[in-house]
């Protein structure tokens, strides 16, 4: 390979042009995000249960699918959040399964399933991961008074949510915020009994006659034709004159309006009542690409409606574009020192040229090749590249020095030496460069988790030393024609270097040499032997004192600015009451320098999943988006702690978790320590957890321990005598039927 590419200048010089253009095409065009994709394959069942207690939700619906579904293979945990009048089941299967395969598998175990639930249910079946979690989350709210949440709902669901999505780079958008809109029937219960009309007609008449209904068919020598019976009304007044019974329309018993569903579900965004467009990726999309796509039409949208706030309450954007910028600094920085080492070192500005020059071309080449395989860029892939800086030098000061050498000591001619230097080192320079390799490549199949967060690491890696060690036997020697054209002298710069290193660094080489003719004396093997003991004692001392100290993190903490917060009300309470009692709080939060953006999400909406999925009406999800580090004076933690404080003193809170965001690979995680209590005996469960509860909380180091629920909802109950109902001549479900809810 030497001798091709050496004979070969232009050759050489254009493909090394090429992958330079290529990597910075990629540097700017590549997929960025935080993290490489790493969570488990998640499917998420979601069904409705209209009046169903959570525990009824459980019992008849969630327990059926969490059975069948623990029959699927790959699956490694199902578990489910049951709350009034909804069931969410969550299964996660193994990184072999594939997300495609775990969502037809879990179709197929509902369509078994499904005889067993209530009738009317309807399970709908969500993917979810990395993705799910919005990229940007627009809070729409009014402006004046010309219009209300409810209209920004409507319009919000009807026009600019489609909008959104005619945009190929966004994946998804999902609106969230209550005010549904839907149809109310009022019913008069007086006027109904004057008509002599039951709520049960009224129901049944609105589901078989409001409703358009495919007959048949009917097949001429001919002709063709389909018979149809189109009876849903596609507006209020026609709905208005709906027959419940002869003579009687609706619009004579009920009041019938546009209106919006009781509301499960709020959403406050920075401070203001509004309606949020959680806007996701695809699944390998890019988080910067959907942001920038999502706020350019957002513009768009503000100018077709001025009445409609369009603001940003939460992001990712802002964490991975400072994220990146730090990466690239950390590069520049390594770079910098990598140049300095050399110098102080080995006092040779040929070889920092040398350094210099090719450093970059390993860089863009790394990025070219990621280019063209698909791939994207993270934290992940810059730490590779900047951990694969000192080895990559490496390579080139050797061919680099020993082609010195040769013209030193072997007053070779310039062409000479280049030639005999580079072949002399060649197999050295590649073996080494295997054995690097070697090491590294068994981690891109630990399996799990790890070996989602390594491949990428050490593929990027492998990489950069291929690519090092093509630019040191191709690039370096052809780079030395002009180096040492003018000999091999130094200047006093170089010298005054050489000697600082001598009278500095140098004099360690004295002690070094002593302990090497010390391993090799009489009686070699017992010497190196208690050198190695001795080696292998003081470490394990510093392990035993040190580790405890210092912990262990699957990622290193950082400073993200991003806190969140679960925060829980009575389970009886209602969204108003809860949006209410978070007022302190957010007026708190409006006046502190360092929000940058604040969201707040109460409760749950079917087929929402990335924000408030499985909370109570009473329950809320907080984000707060801080300025970066270097714009406030407190930590990130040190403001937990004081958000922490000031949640506890809300009127009626009985549960505040506060935690960062953004230092974790997997954004399923649920906390640091998760114990699940299991028992085939319901009412016990929730004693037992507050005894884990007291007794975890006595652990140094946890800021928050709560239960996942508890038996604190009140339930009103009717008790119908059943016979004495019989005996009037009307069942349980009659009398519920005539009951105005």
């Amino acid at each position: 390979m030497f001798d091709f590419f050496y004979k070969r200048p232009y050759l050489l010089y254009s493909l090394i042009t090429a992958f330079f253009i290529m990597g910075i095409i990629a540097l700017v065009t590549l997929p960025k995000n935080l993290f490489p994709d790493a969570n488990p394959p998640e499917v998420i069942v979601i069904t409705q249960v209209p009046g169903a207690t959570a525990q009824v939700a459980a019992s008849t619906v969630s327990k059926p699918i969490e059975q069948e579904i623990s029959r699927l293979g790959l699956v490694t945990d199902v578990s489910s959040t049951n709350v009034a009048g909804f069931s969410i089941v969550k299964a996660d299967f193994g990184y072999k399964k594939g997300l495609n395969a775990a969502a037809v598998d879990v179709a197929n175990a509902l369509s078994i399933v499904k005889a067993k639930l209530p009738q009317g249910t309807n399970p709908a079946i969500y993917t979810a991961g990395d993705f799910t979690l919005p990229v940007d989350v627009i809070a729409l709210s009014p402006k004046n008074k010309n219009i209300d949440l409810a209209g920004i709902r409507k319009i919000a669901d009807s026009f600019i949510k489609p909008a959104l999505l005619s945009n190929k780079a966004i994946g998804n958008v999902e609106v969230f915020g209550g005010y549904q809109s839907a149809i109310n029937i009022e019913v008069d219960p007086f006027k109904a009994k004057r008509y002599n009309v039951n709520f049960e007609t009224i129901a049944k008449a609105i589901q078989t006659l409001n409703r358009d209904m495919p007959i048949g068919f009917v097949k001429g020598d001919n002709s063709f034709y389909t018979i149809t019976f189109y009876g849903e009304k596609d507006n209020i007044q026609k709905l208005k004159q709906l027959q419940i019974m002869p003579n009687v329309r609706l619009a004579d018993i009920a009041d019938v309006k546009w209106s919006y569903k009781k509301r499960t579900s709020g959403y406050i965004g920075n401070g203001k009542d509004a309606i949020a467009l959680a806007v996701q990726r695809a699944p390998g999309g890019s988080v910067l690409d959907v942001s920038k796509a999502a706020r350019a039409q957002m513009k768009i949208l503000e100018q077709k409606y001025p009445n409609i706030k369009f603001e940003i309450s939460d992001t990712q954007r802002d964490l991975i574009e400072q994220a990146n910028d730090n990466m690239l600094e950390a590069l520049r920085d390594a770079v910098i020192y990598t140049l300095l080492v050399i110098m102080i070192f080995l006092g040779n500005f040929r070889a920092i040229v040398a350094a210099g020059l090719s450093i970059p071309m390993v860089f863009f080449s790394t990025m070219a090749i990621i280019w063209l395989t698909g791939g994207e860029l993270n934290i992940v892939i810059y730490t590779a590249i900047i951990l694969a800086l000192g080895m990559l030098t490496d390579d080139a000061v050797v061919v680099l020095e020993n082609i010195e050498r040769h013209l030193n000591e072997g007053h070779e001619k310039l062409e000479d030496a280049i030639t005999h230097g580079t072949k002399e080192v060649l197999s050295p320079v590649f073996a080494g460069t295997v054995a690097t390799i070697a090491i590294l490549f068994p981690l891109m199949f630990v399996g799990g988790f790890p070996e989602k967060i390594f491949k990428p690491l050490i593929e990027t890696l492998i990489i950069a030393l291929l690519v090092s060690w093509f630019l040191s036997i191709t690039f370096i020697p052809s780079l030395s024609k002009w180096l040492y054209k003018n000999g091999t002298g130094k200047t006093k710069v170089e010298n005054l270097f050489e000697k600082f290193y001598q009278n500095t660094i140098g004099r360690l080489v004295a002690p070094y040499e002593g302990i090497i003719k010390f391993s090799n004396g009489k009686f070699w093997f017992l010497r190196r032997m208690m050198l190695t003991m001795g080696v292998i004692a003081i470490l394990m001392l510093s392990l035993k004192n040190i580790m405890p100290t210092i912990g262990k993190d699957a990622m290193p903490p950082m400073d993200t600015g991003i806190i969140k917060a679960q925060i829980a009300f009575s389970s009886n309470e209602n969204v108003e009451s809860a949006e209410k009692k978070i007022e302190p709080i957010l007026k708190w939060l409006d006046e502190q320098k360092w929000v940058k953006m604040s969201s707040v999400a109460f409760g749950t909406e079917p087929g929402v999943l990335s924000l408030g999925s499985g909370n109570l009406p009473s329950e809320a999800t907080i984000t707060i988006n801080a300025v970066n580090r270097f714009e406030r004076k407190q930590t990130m933690w040190q403001l937990e702690n004081i958000i922490r404080d000031k949640l506890s003193h809300l009127e009626g809170i009985k549960r505040n978790d506060v935690f960062d965001f953004g230092a974790t690979a997997l954004s399923s995680i649920k906390a640091t320590v998760d114990t699940r209590l299991s028992s085939p005996y319901v009412d016990g469960l929730p004693d037992k957890a507050h005894a884990v509860e007291r007794a975890m909380k006595e652990v140094h180091g946890l800021t928050s321990v709560s239960t996942s629920w508890d038996k604190d909802f009140t339930e009103i109950e009717l008790d119908i005598d059943k016979n004495k109902a019989l005996s009037y001549g009307v069942t349980p479900y009659q009398i519920a039927m005539q009951i105005p809810l």
